[in-house]
């Protein structure tokens, strides 16, 4: 019987939601072939979106909120399947609408949907990667189709049913994933003419320990690193990569399981298999890819042996963003990834802002990755708002500054290579993965989507969001600290930020790295800078303890010990600073620290620090002057505040926070009424009232005049006063 357009509308209709728009991993060619005859006897494409377009009922909407209320997540093998359990007396209308929603809602990779009635437990699986047809799970499920058909278990709980699909899962996992979900895209290749030598050099910049070989877009060879490594050591860096390439290699399909190519590896004994698609390399599969698809897909920590973004959690991140972001900032986001699709390009928000938003802490620091040229990114942007642009492109990123002192930083996705280690990076331009790849630790290492089609998506390759909930610093390979020593101070300073720890393995290569001296090789402008935000932080002394354990303070500070007194002194600078700066003004607290930590150095390691650091000269001569004054103050122990004015002579913050950290509590409130006076004390005479009303010449008697009305005003004398002080004081001078 011939069909009518209506009909084939509607069948094409039906096929076109069932399939996701054929999306969904379950997919079959005779889908396709399907939708394609439906469209030639007559249905009209124009029309589909009328019937696969939907609202959910007020009862179905309910549904979904019940679903998601059952929902947990569960991991076998390291494939996460998530189970959504509700209980309901019959099985609802537009129930695989109500799927479709809530799948649409998780965002998660798969989904077992489960609905107990009287009799039956209705299921229907969802999978962005699994092949789930039903029929093929050893005849446990009814109804069997594809994955988003529905089936049903009589006489049976949905905790009964749920089991028996997780255990089939558990049976059946190799073979249900496709090879497209672990497999490493797109794949970075090298030339047949290039030489062993820069071959060699890319392999150990990227990590990458296999390169497939082509010669005008065809796959002739694959180069491996311990060949490649053999063949720089015996001479041979100068021929072409094709004299030393194995010429054997082994391909596979991406729509083939995980479970022919784990097989495929180990009958060809090699190291990596092809992913070929109508003959065209579209990805690759290592055994480290094996490994991690078996033990845990989340934790991908190395893309050196992955050479792109198949494997990583995402996350639906719209709604924190809404609401705990700024309205204005929000809308800049939107306004960001509308430009990002604009120019087809990936657009993200990185860094710190996406960790304190998953914390719940405010934070402006707007730095924007583009997988494209990003100073092209920012002149667009400037078409439609009034803003200033200062260009990077040495770092490949632009600064863009708007009216209101709001900054935004857009740097293209790059990966970082050192050609030594503590050495500022090169450069070049890379995907959003390896750009989070470089990064310090892993809670900084995530990436919220921007792009209007995927606004609010938070990737997450390096389970970093495991890590901030477990509260972890985790550098992200074992080198991190190495190519950049710096690094040390950061994770502490991050340690004590939020209460977090530094992970075991993490805190073993940073002590190593300061054993073996790679502070030593930093610039002093850039651990100086380090040093200044950590002390800017609520709880520098219990950082500095932290990098005192770790034997980084006696790097930093030569010939420093942070012994009981010095972590006395540092305590009460620390807990008196802000009351002291009220009086007096903020001292710069990386001077402060200095003279703290320096005070028993000799005059070679303190002038190690002042070049290093980059100090005023006279920096040496102001810390023996303090170290003298505290040692006077300490021994005389003077009581007025005349006495204290008359040792120290000097309104500089740093050196009264100096002498300070000296004093215990109870002598510290002594020189706290000093500091009182101190701050509030102004002479109504001065230098010209006494050449005109006293007729005193100019001189150091001046000088000496108003030090002692200065002494006698700090030991209370009314400021009515003074000039009766002054008259006092000359009569005294002329009588001796």
């Amino acid at each position: 019987k011939e069909i009518s357009r209506n009909e084939a509308t509607l069948f094409a209709a039906a096929i076109y939601r069932e399939t996701g728009n054929f999306t969904h991993a379950s997919t079959k060619a005779q889908d396709l072939r399907t939708a394609a005859w439906l469209i030639d006897v007559g249905a009209q494409p124009d029309d589909l979106g009328v019937y696969s377009s939907y609202r959910l009922s007020s009862a179905q909407q309910r549904l979904v909120e019940s679903l998601i209320l059952g929902l947990k997540s569960t991991s076998i093998r390291g494939v996460e399947i998530n189970t959504a359990t509700a209980k309901r007396d019959s099985l609802p209308a537009g129930f695989s609408l109500v799927v479709e929603k809530l799948w649409s809602l998780l965002g998660v990779e798969n989904l077992v949907v489960l609905l107990e009635t009287k009799n039956r437990v209705y299921f229907t699986l969802r999978s962005r990667y699994m092949s789930l047809d039903t029929a093929e799970l050893e005849g446990i499920l009814r109804n069997g189709g594809g994955s988003y058909t529905l089936g049903y278990f009589e006489n049976c709980s949905a905790v009964e049913a749920e089991d028996r699909i997780l255990r089939n899962f558990e049976d059946n996992i190799e073979r249900l994933i496709k090879v497209r979900e672990i497999m490493s895209s797109p794949v970075r290749t090298v030339l047949v003419d290039m030489k062993v030598e820069d071959v060699f050099k890319i392999m150990q910049r990227t990590g990458h320990h296999t390169l497939p070989v082509v010669d005008r877009e065809k796959i002739v060879g694959i180069s491996k690193y311990r060949e490649i490594e053999k063949a720089v050591r015996h001479g041979l860096s100068e021929r072409r990569i094709v004299e030393v390439i194995d010429r054997f290699f082994v391909t596979a399909s991406a729509d083939d399981s995980v479970q022919l190519v784990t097989d495929k590896m180990v009958e060809n004994d090699t190291t990596a298999i092809l992913i070929l698609d109508n003959g065209i390399l579209s990805g690759i599969v290592t055994r480290t890819d094996l490994l991690k698809s078996t033990f845990g897909r989340r934790r991908i920590i190395d893309p050196g042996e992955s050479h792109g973004e198949q494997n990583y959690a995402k996350f639906p991140v719209e709604d924190l963003i809404e609401e705990r972001t700024e309205k204005r900032i929000v809308t800049m986001l939107r306004f960001l990834g509308a430009v990002g699709s604009e120019l087809n390009m990936p657009t993200y928000i990185v860094g710190g802002f996406v960790r304190d938003l998953l914390l719940n802490k405010q934070n402006l620091d707007l730095d924007i990755v583009v997988e494209g040229n990003a100073n092209a990114f920012a002149e667009t942007f400037k078409k439609y708002f009034s803003i200033k642009i200062v260009e990077h492109r040495e770092f490949l990123a632009s600064s863009m500054f708007f009216n209101d002192g709001l900054r935004i930083d857009v740097a293209t996705a790059r990966t970082e290579y050192y050609k030594k280690p503590a050495m500022l990076p090169e450069i070049e331009m890379s995907t959003i993965k390896k750009d989070l790849y470089r990064r310090d630790f892993s809670i900084n290492a995530m990436a919220i989507k921007l792009n209007q089609e995927e606004f609010g998506i938070l990737i997450d390759f390096f389970g970093s969001r495991k890590d901030l909930s477990n509260g972890v610093i985790r550098a992200l390979h074992p080198l991190s600290f190495i190519e950049d020593p710096t690094r040390i101070l950061r994770a502490v300073r991050f340690e004590q930020r939020f209460g977090f720890e530094i992970e075991v393995r993490t805190a073993e290569l940073l002590k190593q790295c300061v054993a073996e001296g790679y502070l030593d090789r930093v610039t002093g402008q850039r651990l100086r800078d380090e040093l200044i935000k950590t002390l800017d932080e609520p709880l520098p002394l219990k950082a500095l303890r932290r990098l005192s354990g770790f034997g980084a303070t006696e790097k930093l500070f030569p010939q420093s010990k942070f012994d009981r007194e010095t972590d006395v002194m540092l305590d009460r600078y620390f807990s008196r600073r802000a009351r002291n700066a009220s009086l007096v003004g903020e001292d710069r607290i990386f001077y402060t620290l200095l003279m703290i930590m320096l005070r028993n150095s000799d005059n070679e390691a303190v002038e190690w620090c002042i070049e290093r650091y980059g100090l005023k000269r006279n920096f040496l001569d102001r810390l023996a002057d303090s170290i003298d004054t505290a040692g006077r103050i300490v021994i005389e122990k003077p009581r007025k505040p005349s006495q204290f004015h008359s040792l120290l002579r000097t309104r500089k913050p740093e050196t009264l926070n100096f002498v300070d950290s000296y004093l215990d509590d109870d002598y510290d409130l002594l020189f706290l009424s000093y500091l009182k006076k101190l701050s509030r004390i102004e002479l109504t005479v001065d230098g010209n009232v006494l050449k005109e009303k006293f007729g005193m010449n100019e001189g150091p008697e001046i000088r000496e005049v108003l030090d002692g009305l200065f002494c006698a005003r700090l030991d209370g004398l009314d400021e009515k006063k003074e000039d009766e002080f002054v008259r006092e004081y000359l009569k005294g001078r002329g009588s001796k």
